[in-house]
């Protein structure tokens, strides 16, 4: 069984969305999807990243109104916004590389847009910045992120251009904020810590040792149910789902606990305490996830429980492939720089179209600041980020909710310097928000630029709900449009034109062949990505969000085989060439029973697939 959200709570719902409880009515529960949907992530707070998108757009503000100097204030917090908007927990080398490509990309964005002369311009300006920015999320999350920065501050540069600045002023100004930011993450690296999805990962060890100590069991289950819920959160649902090492091996940890979550909440239910060697292991699984440190190899000891027997073996079996995990190799390069396929380019015809749309609507209806509905379009649409129908509806609730928030406080306070608690408070609460919840963040960055708006006497706050409405439902309309006419292989036939895929780069890495195996290596990750593409947008589909969660972990042990390949190819006769064979011919009848069998399950798959990679990692 795959781990998935709520797998260890009492009476699992029906797919209607039905969930009996102990009375003799049933109560009506929201389906997944829309639960996925509407639930924020449970995510610790990163008060660097608070402290930063705080001060870096509130000092901008306090400058401006002390020196009169409100236009330089509003296009620093503006660069600060766009700095902040990348800072998200993570290693501290990431995090600084990161900020440092979305400042470079966001001021190239943000001075296309800022030199377009007039309407027209303005629409080519955005027109010609959307196709680079979605080329860029082939580039890997570093520059996925960078890239969407640039075409968002493009659109925005197009509708708050400076009447009094010149254009190397304006860009200055944006990129004094920028650089703000990223002075004030580079100051933190004393205090940088763990990333959320390590901690959530390792609190399921910490869970199911809580059920072994004194107190009471059925709360100590609650606390591990609640742990594989965020858990499971954070690696399928969290904000960020690009591929990267870690965010696999912590999922291949996650979905390698399943034995043991099975066998501790056996072993609880019976009321034995299991051994101590049994307990410091799981305190070490927990202590290795957090830290990134390869745990020692655990043995499992004689035993009167079979339970326990149970437990030990689970534990035994997820060391050994946490160990594997660590010393499989990275990601290959060639991937990331590489990976432009059909679904990418579809990705670029459906943004051209929606934004041409949303300008060209704009413009027609002579709204005075109708960048916004492009605007919304490029937010929505942005590669890599899961659901668009998700983002859409969330995009639009949380622009109301921050109308109505800027709105109360404007007709509270007068603007100037009470506002500017609200600004910095609303700042601050960004990377929250942004981590937690798109439509959090929507609501939270839509009070926070109407605030500043307000600063210049700009705010509008019935017109951006039309804009908002009008930009989702651009995206709304053409994504149903565009629907019919895609074509392509189902989600099934895809993963198997995937697995024929590596099969065939595995026999020829395998066997030594050197002609025809980087094109190959090139169009096997370029398939795998657009494939793990089509599930992003599939994980919050009404409709299809239970199949891409299932065949969510196969794509990922599809590309550590690739690049387990890839490396022993590098090594070159060091091959077992009868293994090889054998390896090959198990991918091979994977492929055939995957398109002969339409009952075959996911996660047997995914099973057979995973035993391949680590049959190639233990050498």
């Amino acid at each position: 069984m795959t781990p998935g959200r709520s797998a260890w709570s009492a009476g699992p719902g029906d797919p209607k969305g039905l969930r009996l409880t102990s009375g003799a009515l049933p109560r009506l529960e929201a389906p997944p999807w829309l639960r996925r949907m509407l639930r924020p992530i449970a995510i610790p707070t990163d008060w660097t990243r608070v402290v930063a998108a705080a001060v870096g757009v509130g000092v901008p503000q306090v400058v401006g109104l002390l020196t009169g100097s409100t236009d330089e204030a509003v296009l620093a917090s503006v660069g600060a916004l766009c700095a902040s908007f990348s800072d998200v927990t993570g290693s501290y080398r990431f995090r600084l590389r990161r900020l440092a490509i979305a400042v470079v990309l966001g001021a190239i964005g943000f001075a296309a847009g800022a030199a377009a002369p007039d309407p027209l311009w303005a629409v080519v300006a955005v027109l010609a910045v959307s196709v680079p920015s979605v080329l860029a999320s082939r580039l890997g999350e570093l520059w996925s992120s960078g890239g969407a920065h640039m075409l968002t501050f493009c659109v925005v540069a197009t509708g708050q251009r400076s009447p009094v600045l010149a254009l190397h002023e304006q860009v200055a100004w944006f990129l004094a904020g920028e650089l703000l930011v990223l002075a004030l993450a580079a100051a933190t690296w004393p205090v940088r810590g763990t990333a959320p999805a390590r901690d959530a990962v390792a609190e399921i060890f910490t869970a199911i040792l809580r059920m072994f100590g004194p107190g009471e069991t059925i709360t100590a289950r609650q606390r591990l149910t609640k742990a594989l819920d965020t858990a499971h959160d954070v690696l399928i649902g969290g904000a960020s789902m690009s591929r990267s090492r870690v965010r696999d091996r912590l999922h291949l940890i996650y979905l390698r606990a399943t034995p043991v979550v099975e066998a501790a909440v056996s072993v609880a239910h019976a009321g034995i305490t299991p051994p101590l060697r049994t307990r410091e292991a799981l305190a070490g699984l927990a202590r290795c996830v957090r830290t990134g440190e390869i745990p020692p190899r655990f043995q499992p000891g004689p035993t009167e429980s079979a339970l326990v027997g149970a437990l030990d073996e689970g534990i035994a079996e997820l060391v050994d492939a946490f160990r594997d995990a660590k010393r499989s190799p990275a990601p290959g390069r060639q991937r990331e720089r590489l990976s432009i396929g059909a679904t990418t380019w579809r990705q670029v015809l459906r943004m051209l179209l929606c934004l041409a749309l949303a300008e060209g609507f704009a413009v027609l209806a002579g709204f005075e600041q109708g960048y916004w509905i492009a605007l919304t379009v490029a937010l929505v649409l942005r590669p890599n980020s899961g659901s668009v129908f998700a983002r859409t509806v969330l995009r639009a609730l949380g622009t109301i909710l921050g109308v109505l928030v800027a709105w109360a406080l404007l007709a509270l306070l007068p603007a100037g310097w009470w506002l500017v608690p609200f600004i910095v408070a609303l700042a601050g609460k960004l990377p929250v928000a942004l981590s937690r919840h798109y439509g959090l963040f929507s609501a939270v960055v839509t009070a926070l630029v109407l605030l500043q708006m307000s600063q210049q006497a700009q705010f509008y706050p019935a017109a951006r709900l039309v804009d908002t409405f009008v930009g989702c439902a651009i995206v709304l309309v053409v994504g149903f449009l565009l629907r019919g006419v895609r074509g392509g292989p189902s989600l099934r036939d895809g993963v198997a034109d995937a697995v024929e895929s590596v099969a065939d780069y595995l026999s020829r890495s395998l066997s030594g062949a050197e002609h025809g195996r980087p094109a190959l290596r090139r169009r096997t990750y370029r398939q795998l990505a657009d494939l793990r593409s089509r599930l992003q947008q599939l994980l919050m589909s009404p409709d299809r969000h239970n199949e891409a969660e299932a065949w969510w972990p196969t794509i990922a042990v599809l590309e550590r085989v690739v690049d387990a390949a890839t490396e022993q190819a590098v090594r070159a006769g060091d091959t077992d060439l009868q293994q090889a064979q054998r390896l090959v011919s198990t991918m091979r009848m994977v492929n055939r029973r995957l398109r002969a069998d339409p009952e075959v399950r996911p996660d047997s798959l995914h099973a057979e697939i995973d035993a391949i990679y680590h049959h190639m990692a233990a050498r």
